[in-house]
């Protein structure tokens, strides 16, 4: 199957297993004038739209969610084998479809094509990974005392809301919505208004593989469908991605509907590169040797989707013996990327989600070097890019930015070898103040510090509001195992970064970054609640009211 999408065609929300994919004009003009756009990042022109689900609308699908739930015997325990093998034909379905899929995601966020057949070509793991988890999920019997056998069951929580973001489609709501069913509760999708369109295909998709109707809907449009739906008296969880203060709002509408909350929120993830032992002593060969591998890393870790992922590894701290190779090995590292039509699998830098945020994200940069203009510099990009020509010119259009690195002066990291304390002073107060350092950027902008020891460089991981991920760069294995102890993270890779599997957990240990887990058996189990049955063994034999040595307890 191919997908014929045009700048005419309209999307429309996905409630009990129906929705309607037309062309604008198939619609009246009371309609029309409803409709929004999907915008193209690459050229700034609508590639389809959309029409938002009404409060009516999002009442029908809460209601659908709930009927499936409630009549039918999808939630029920003994069905999980049925949810497993539906997971598994979703799976397949998934499969088969991936390079179109792929194609419908760059068309509304405008990631390079090589980047989404790739990540999508994984997606059918989560389906699979949660079959094979619910197919052996075994009810726990815990210790209760003598005469006592207490049986403990996990039960879905019900309907559900999932709040999806722009960046990652199809992956972030694959890895909510797969333990979701996987535990029999049922879906109501609100994705970004930014890329709903492979949404929408993917609960078509779904329903094509015999997941029943009502199971999975999905509601489109902006902030007034997700307080509509998380308010809702029949939600009993919201599950959302996206950034700190939306996160806040979410959290305070689902409190105030007593519904469970996980949320992943912002990172600023620190990649902390240690110097080869007795750095001084090596010749340049085995230097390179040792930096090139890692200069690959840290470049796949920062400027993967433009920077626009949580985990984007946006803080390279160095330590000063190695500083000055580095920072100059990655400048020369950005030579090689390509700034292109998202669509040309030679492209690997695309551009960032909308013409506003890329403006918000330069001014940030000019205000950062506005204040640390001394002690910051900027060693390539800094600007949005219009340097595209003849047929490609269209995408001066576009939000490309040039892929920035900021770097504290070298100067800084030749001083450590002087005066340590004072260069480390300045560099961990630069760090704490400027706002490139502190700030989730979401763009393809990294900023580089040197570090003095081991002890300077947790200092300066943890010194953000952040924890979501960290990766650690030595052939050290027990300097690196003692620096993953101390750092704040909840992922931390050790010579590796951006890596994700469907069983490992994925989530921040701070408030900033998020609440609860995806991936994993943690993931499931915040999809289903315990009920307990304890059962006497015995004959009942106590009266409290009349024997005075009865026990209680």
């Amino acid at each position: 199957m191919v997908l014929s999408i045009s700048p005419a065609t309209v999307y429309t929300s996905f409630i009990n297993g129906a929705t309607a994919v037309k062309k604008k004009s198939e619609l009246d003009v009371t309609t029309q004038e409803k409709l929004l756009p999907v915008i193209s990042p690459a050229t700034n022109k609508p590639v389809f739209w959309f029409l938002a689900a009404s409060q009516e609308d999002v009442g029908k699908a809460i209601e659908a969610a709930s009927e499936a739930f409630d009549s039918s015997d999808w939630s029920h325990p003994a069905r999980a084998p049925f949810r497993a093998q539906m997971l598994r034909n979703m799976a397949a379905k998934l499969r088969e479809r991936v390079e179109e899929l792929a194609d419908l995601e760059v068309l509304q966020i405008g990631r390079p094509r090589k980047e989404m057949r790739f990540q999508l070509s994984r997606l059918p793991e989560w389906f699979e990974y949660f079959a094979s988890l619910v197919s052996v999920q075994e009810d726990s019997i815990p210790p209760f005392g003598p005469g006592y056998i207490n049986e403990v069951r996990r039960l879905p929580l019900g309907v559900v809301a999932q709040i999806t973001p722009f960046n990652h489609p199809l992956l972030i709501t694959i890895k909510k919505l797969a333990p979701a069913i996987a535990a029999g509760n049922t879906v109501v999708i609100k994705p970004s208004e930014l890329a709903p369109a492979s949404i929408i295909e993917l609960a078509k998709l779904c329903s094509e593989a015999g997941l029943p109707n009502g199971v999975m809907n999905v509601v489109l449009g902006a902030k007034e469908v997700s307080s509509r739906l998380i308010q809702d008296p029949a939600i009993t969880k919201v599950d959302f991605t996206g950034g700190p203060q939306t996160g806040k709002a979410i959290g305070e509408q689902a409190g105030g509907n007593l519904a469970s909350l996980t949320q992943e929120l912002g990172g600023k993830a620190p990649m902390i590169i240690f110097a080869p032992p007795y750095v001084e002593q090596l010749d340049k060969a085995s230097v390179d040797a040792y930096l090139d591998p890692i200069v690959n890393g840290c470049a796949f870790g920062a400027f993967i989707a433009s920077g626009q992922t949580c985990i984007a590894g946006t803080r390279i701290l160095v330590q000063h013996s190695i500083y000055d190779k580095l920072v100059a090995k990655l400048v020369d590292k950005t030579k090689v990327f390509r700034l292109g039509e998202p669509m040309d699998m030679t492209t690997t830098i695309g551009p960032v989600i909308t013409e506003r945020h890329m403006n918000w994200i330069h001014e940030t940069i000019k205000s950062s070097l506005a204040v640390e203009g001394k002690v910051l510099e900027v060693r390539c990009g800094g600007k949005r890019f219009k340097g595209f020509e003849g047929d490609s010119a269209e995408l001066n259009k576009g939000n490309y930015y040039e892929p920035t690195i900021i770097a504290v002066s070298t100067d800084l990291s030749a001083q450590m070898k002087l005066d340590e304390l004072s260069a480390t002073q300045t560099v961990s107060r630069v760090h704490h103040t400027s706002d490139v350092f502190q700030n989730e950027l979401f763009g393809p902008a990294v900023v580089l510090a040197p570090f003095y020891d081991q002890t300077h460089a947790i200092a300066l991981a943890n010194d953000t509001d952040f924890s979501l991920g960290c990766s650690i760069w030595t052939k050290d294995l027990l300097q690196a195992h003692q620096v993953a102890d101390k750092v704040q993270a909840g992922i931390v890779w050790i010579n590796d970064h951006h890596k994700n599997h469907p069983s490992s957990p994925w989530g921040g240990l701070t408030k900033m970054s998020g609440i609860g887990r995806e991936n994993g058996l943690d993931a499931l189990r915040e999809y289903t609640q315990a009920k307990s049955i304890v059962i006497n063994c015995n004959e009942f034999t106590s009266d409290w009211f009349k024997d005075p040595n009865a026990r209680y307890n």
